[in-house]
């Protein structure tokens, strides 16, 4: 490969990547703000729109899947293209380093915007799974609750005896 060819090659595989890192961070965007969605609908107990927003996070993780096969394929073949003898492809920051400017200081702010879109990503999945999971306890209490008092069960005194508001209370009728 002539050097002007070499250099053709490296220009376009780089600008290849910087796309993709580019869709990456819109993909990352897109599920941040899905997941500021689902957590609005958890707090105002829209299960609908909880599911919706769920089904469409999937769809978002297969694309940034897809996308990140993508970029390693591309950090692979800039590796092999910057160092031929390399015994595995570098990691984007290695590789990053033996750009040539100005496309080093492009991909490494992508690279940061993309890991701090991931950070804050990661930070409200956390805040979601933390609701989800104080949400499903405090249904399960209300579901004992309820089914005690309509059971009666739990309504003994200490003497053994059941007291005579737990005998109103298991006679409810919830059918009106």
């Amino acid at each position: 490969m002539s050097p002007k060819q070499w250099w053709i090659n490296m220009d376009k595989q780089i600008s290849d990547l910087e796309q993709t890192l580019r869709q990456q961070l819109e993909a990352h965007g897109q599920l941040l703000g899905l997941m500021q969605g689902k957590l609005g609908a958890l707090r105002e107990a829209q299960h609908t729109r909880v599911a919706q927003c769920a089904q469409e996070e999937n769809g978002l993780v297969q694309q940034i899947a897809d996308l990140e096969k993508t970029r390693l394929e591309q950090v692979a073949g800039l590796t092999l293209l910057v160092q031929p003898d390399a015994p595995e492809p570098m990691r984007l920051v290695e590789l990053a380093q033996h750009l040539p400017e100005p496309a080093r200081a492009r991909v490494l702010v992508l690279r940061h915007e993309l890991r701090t879109r991931m950070g804050e990503l990661q930070k409200q999945t956390g805040i979601a799974r933390q609701a989800t999971s104080a949400l499903v306890s405090h249904m399960h209490g209300l579901m004992q609750s309820i089914g005690a008092a309509m059971s009666g069960v739990g309504t003994y005194e200490p003497s053994g005896s059941r007291p005579e508001t737990a005998l109103a209370v298991s006679t409810f009728n919830t059918t009106v």
